[in-house]
């Protein structure tokens, strides 16, 4: 055997495919060694066979027809299924050629990984489809002129059009007319990138989609690319997110509404009108609000989100409502919401008074509206009505709910704020009233006053028992003013005028003196003794003199009153403050009414026997606190009642006091007339700290 024999047979033996040389009859005259491996075979079992010992007989007829080809000098790549000598089969590629000396070459692959590879490539590729068809996201791919090449079960639900109908279209035919360019060219910018994948438009910049109908819909939007040899393809995944948006903007809306109300007030003119321009910017292309107003509906506002109909808006803002077929007079007559979902030209031609009006209606370009009524306590107080356009989509049972939602808030808004309006009427009423009252009753108080001070004048040598009666026509007289005086009060802080205060500087001390002696004649009947602790150095306050002797007479006048033998009061600096205090040994006040002290017109069960109308208090309040002090009072049951109170002082207002009857004297134990007692602590500084009671 020459030298070139001996390499093409190394090469033939070593060669990893199996090689098979046959004579014009298909027999193997020669196998090499990766052929016998094949079949697992040795090179004496197979040489003089043919490759019909080894094909399945179905596959006999392939056989002849192969061997015919390759006689006819044609190549041949076919794949087969060979047995093997233990019985099983083994998938094969076969490359086959006739050589000129008439015998057939073949060369033999193994090609079962090849197979079970393709095998599971079409199983993943079966999965994928199976995901990607009952996916509930649309997923859409397109090709580099943007034409649809895929278009899954989940896109021919949202958008409405079949596979059918779209492959091989622009995916522009599912976005609006308006968007279609900016979006060809975002999608032409992605492709020219780097990036393989990114979000189409943010929360601030929404997607929108139309489906078939017509109807304009928001959309989540990812798109991606992939190279595919020269091609590119581009998968783009689509989520109707209208609910969540929906959702969303509501939400947002009702929050606004709320500050809307909050900062409107008890004008639901303009709350109203607030509203409806909140409505058109985030839920709505259209809003107009209607209210009854003395049996009578009036047109409060119609908005619109596009300018260019603000005209006729105004004009329909000027028409009054009637005829009995406009939806807003038949939610009101029935207090249920109604929805159209299509407002068709016949239906417009109902509802219009004239041709007017149907033009108006028809310049507003509804497809469809919900109106429901504002209802509060059972009763309709108006409509709101919200629409959209025609190119955008159709109203259904949740937008009746969520304009219902909206329209529950705007109801209590309006009767709130007509409420404060019959109030604020009430209590005009009630001030009118108390001051024709006031001036009725105190020209005859004045004239009783004024009698029973001549009569005391010319009784002057009479025996004190014998005017006892004309000091009660004036202790009387001075109650009944004090309460007309209390009334207007009252009145006053209702109406949210305040009190009137005129400040000056004022001696704290010395006003407390002239209060203890004006309530001389009470102190000596009841038997009651008053002590005076202040220091000999008390700064003058920035106050109305006649207001705190106000506070002062009543909390002395309650003290008197509820104490059993011994009362309290006292001035002390407390830093930019003065702290008065007013303390009786009485039976104290349970914890239970402590809370409602300072209430108008309300008295403990235990006062109930006990003269006044319970206004003193409230006013007490109402005066400390125009002063910018505060006021609270301690109390335990069975151990007597501490009322304080603070008032500030005006910087770098100090007088020193003089040891006298206005400022009492120093040292303890000194007496006012038999009667009140007036003790004063010296330079001691006081112990009572405003900050550490309970207030």
């Amino acid at each position: 055997m020459s030298t070139d024999e001996r390499f093409l047979r190394l090469l033939f033996d070593g060669a990893p495919d199996g090689i098979f040389v046959a004579d014009a009859d298909g027999r193997y005259t020669d196998v090499n060694a990766a052929g016998c491996r094949l079949l697992g075979c040795t090179r004496d079992d197979l040489v003089g066979r043919s490759l019909s010992d080894f094909v399945a007989p179905a596959e006999l007829g392939r056989q002849e027809a192969l061997k015919r080809r390759l006689l006819e000098g044609r190549a041949e790549v076919s794949e087969w299924r060979l047995r093997r000598r233990d019985g099983t089969y083994v998938p094969v590629e076969l490359s086959a050629v006739a050589l000129p000396n008439g015998s057939l070459l073949g060369f033999v692959r193994d090609i079962t990984e090849r197979l079970e590879a393709d095998e599971a490539l079409r199983f993943s590729e079966a999965k994928f489809s199976g995901i990607v068809s009952i996916s509930a996201d649309a997923v859409v791919t397109i090709d580099d002129a943007q034409r649809m090449t895929f278009f899954n079960e989940g896109a021919e639900r949202i958008f409405g059009h079949s596979k059918a109908d779209v492959l091989g279209l622009p995916l522009e035919v599912l976005i609006p007319q308006r968007f279609r360019a900016t979006h060809r060219q975002h999608v032409q910018r992605f492709a020219e990138g780097a990036d393989t994948a990114r979000l189409m438009g943010t929360r601030k910049s929404v997607i929108w989609g139309v489906r078939k109908n017509g109807d304009e819909f928001p959309l989540d939007a990812s798109i991606s690319k992939l190279a595919i040899g020269d091609r590119r393809l581009f998968t783009v995944m689509l989520r109707d997110v209208s609910e969540r948006k929906r959702n969303e903007d509501e939400q947002r809306l009702l929050a606004e509404v709320g500050q809307i109300i909050a900062d409107a007030g008890p004008d639901y003119r303009r709350l109203l009108s607030e509203v409806a321009d909140a409505v058109v910017h985030d839920i709505a292309e259209c809003c107009s609000l209607d209210i009854v107003q003395e049996g009578d509906v009036l047109r409060l506002r119609v908005a619109h989100a596009d300018p260019a109909k603000l005209e006729t808006c105004a004009a329909l803002e000027r028409r009054p409502l009637h005829g009995g077929n406009h939806p807003v007079l038949g939610a009101l007559g029935t207090t249920g919401s109604r929805l159209v979902s299509d407002v068709t030209p016949e239906y417009l031609e109902t509802i219009a008074d004239d041709c007017e009006h149907l033009r108006l209606l028809r310049s507003l370009d509804l497809g469809s509206f919900v109106v429901v009524p504002l209802v509060a306590r059972e009763k309709a107080l108006g409509t709101l009505m919200i629409g959209c356009s025609r190119r955008s989509r159709r109203y259904g049972a949740e937008d009746v709910a969520r304009a219902e939602r909206l329209a529950g808030r705007m109801a209590l808004a309006v009767d709130n704020a007509r409420l404060h309006e019959a109030l604020e009427r009430a209590l005009q009423a009630r001030d009118n009233v108390l001051g024709i009252v006031a001036h009725d009753l105190r020209s005859p108080l004045n004239a009783i006053m004024l009698s029973a001070e001549l009569i005391g004048r010319r009784s002057s040598g009479l025996e004190p028992q014998d005017r006892q009666p004309i000091e009660g026509i004036r202790r009387v007289a001075a109650r009944m003013d004090r309460l007309v005086q209390d009334l207007l009060d009252v009145a006053r802080v209702e109406g949210g005028r305040g009190l009137s205060i005129h400040r000056s500087l004022v001696r704290p001390l010395a006003i407390l003196a002239e209060v203890i002696e004006q309530q001389q004649a009470t102190l000596l009947e009841s038997n009651r003794t008053v002590t005076v602790e202040a220091q000999a150095v008390t700064p003058a306050i920035w106050a109305d003199g006649a207001r705190l002797a106000q506070v002062l007479d009543n909390l002395l006048g309650n003290a008197i009153k509820f104490s059993r033998r011994h009362i309290t009061v006292g001035v002390a600096p407390t830093g930019s403050e003065v702290l008065i205090w007013v303390a009786d040994d009485g039976d104290g006040i349970s914890e239970s009414d402590r809370p409602h002290l300072f209430d108008r017109f309300w008295q403990a069960a235990a006062m109930a026997d006990r003269r006044g109308a319970g206004l003193g208090l409230s006013i007490v309040k109402g005066i400390v606190e125009a002063h910018g002090g505060r006021i609270w009072v301690e109390s335990e049951a069975g151990s007597g009642t501490t009322f304080y109170f603070t008032l500030p002082v005006e910087p770098q207002a100090e007088c020193k006091q003089t040891a006298h009857l206005r400022d009492p004297p120093r040292g303890s134990g000194s007496r006012l007339s038999g009667v009140g007692e007036l003790a004063s602590s010296g330079d001691q500084p006081c112990s009572r700290d405003p900050d550490s009671r309970s207030r």
